[in-house]
């Protein structure tokens, strides 16, 4: 808490002087209801988690902002979420509570008597934003806790290896805070040349990062290099966007050597790609529609691999989560309405079967206010226990039903 609340008033200290005009604050509350059913496995011995299960989280973020006006900013964010749920379910599915690439963090249970991640309750806080912008007219340099995100693909990211959201996540408002140091350069007439260092827990090299990316524009089309090294691992990418006939192609592609700086593992080296394209329809006041391959060079050609995965450099620290190889994914949007908009998008294991869609529905009730619903519906034969361990029969069959609702106020 003490560190907390020393980066807070370091931000207000700030904002301070320019309050007649520099300064500005805002903020969100966020409150999600979800009927969460989790998957079971077939045969299991013991007793498992039956739902539905009802689970609450609230959400509160406060944002400050500062403008000096001559080239120099600050922005500050902090958030409080309340979570509850069953004891059972708490116990079985613990609260991910951690944040990678960060120096160093309070304590993110601020109710350590209810539990703590496997709380039945529990109160969390997150320090999400910190950060310094001096932007004078050759440069923007960024110092701080401060988003990063790679890649122009909608399904999976195979550039972003830093702070990625799986696909199935929710609330992706808001992309997780990182510290970093971060230089941007303007190149010719619309690229752009970006370097940053991000040191690491504890300011430890072996958990830190670094990236070079080059944006330029060839012949109409938008092409960008990444170079990364990642908790001692390298990556080489490439993302590039082209319009023809009206629809935006896209194509992102990474390759990772494991160990390269610390203990070279060449059997655990991938590539990943994705490609594909998107497209609005003059229907219904405006249908955006996508489709996308993807290709996971981390992951197991059947289902018999899936369990041996989850050690290898592409799962413990780049951020891969699918376990198959071979993905289709592909969405939509309408505007309804000028106050509905409905969506929905899938996810589908070429290789097993299964798949994850995700439909939902939004009310913009009234100004800054919000209301949303949808489900999050993975379809996939079940894991099934056999001897001492569970097997998995398909990926999305070890995923969990949700049916959720929720409310977003903006201020």
């Amino acid at each position: 808490m003490k560190n907390t609340a020393a980066l807070l008033l370091a931000c207000l200290a700030l904002a301070a002087p320019a309050r007649a005009g520099g300064f500005s604050s805002g903020g969100s509350i966020k409150t999600y209801l979800y009927s969460l059913e989790p998957a079971n496995v077939r045969n299991y011995p013991l007793p498992q988690p039956d739902g539905p299960y009802a689970v609450s989280e609230n959400k509160l973020r406060l944002k400050t902002f500062w403008d000096s006006g001559s080239g120099l900013k600050a922005e500050a964010a902090y958030e409080l979420v309340y979570t509850a749920r069953k004891a059972e379910l708490a116990e079985a599915r613990p609260l991910a509570a951690g944040y990678g690439y960060r120096v160093s963090d309070p304590d993110p249970f601020l109710s350590p008597a209810s539990g703590g991640e496997r709380g039945s309750s529990a109160l969390l806080q997150n320090l999400d934003r910190a950060f310094l912008t001096w932007s004078p007219a050759a440069f923007d340099l960024y110092a701080g806790r401060q988003a990063l995100a790679f890649g122009s693909g909608r399904s999976v990211n195979p550039t972003d290896v830093l702070a990625p959201y799986p696909y199935g996540t929710i609330d992706t408002e808001e992309r997780r805070g990182v510290d970093a140091l971060r230089l941007k350069l303007p190149w010719r007439e619309m690229g752009e040349l970006d370097a940053g260092w991000l040191p690491g827990e504890s300011w430890r090299p072996a958990d830190g990062a670094g990236f070079i990316r080059a944006r330029g524009v060839f012949r109409n089309t938008d092409i960008t290099l990444l170079s990364a090294a990642f908790r001692g691992n390298l990556l080489a990418g490439a993302d590039i966007e082209r319009n023809f006939g009206g629809a935006a192609l896209r194509a992102e592609g990474a390759q990772v050597w494991a160990g390269t700086f610390q203990d070279r593992r060449p059997a655990e080296d991938f590539f990943r790609l994705t490609a594909g394209a998107e497209y609005n329809f003059g229907l219904l006041g405006g249908t955006d529609a996508w489709l996308e391959y993807h290709y996971n060079g981390a992951g197991a050609a059947g289902t018999a691999a899936y369990s041996s995965r989850a050690a290898s450099t592409a799962y413990t620290e780049a951020g891969v989560y699918l376990l198959g190889r071979h993905y289709l994914a592909g969405g939509a949007g309408a505007q309804l309405s000028p106050l509905v908009s409905a969506g929905a998008s899938a996810l589908v294991n070429l290789g097993d079967g299964s798949f994850y869609a995700m439909p939902s529905l939004e009310w913009n009730a009234a100004e800054n206010l919000y209301l949303s619903a949808g489900a999050l519906l993975p379809a996939g034969q079940r894991a099934t226990f056999s001897g001492l361990a569970a097997s998995p029969s398909s990926e999305f069959g070890l995923y969990g039903r949700s049916f959720y609702a929720s409310l977003r106020k903006y201020f």
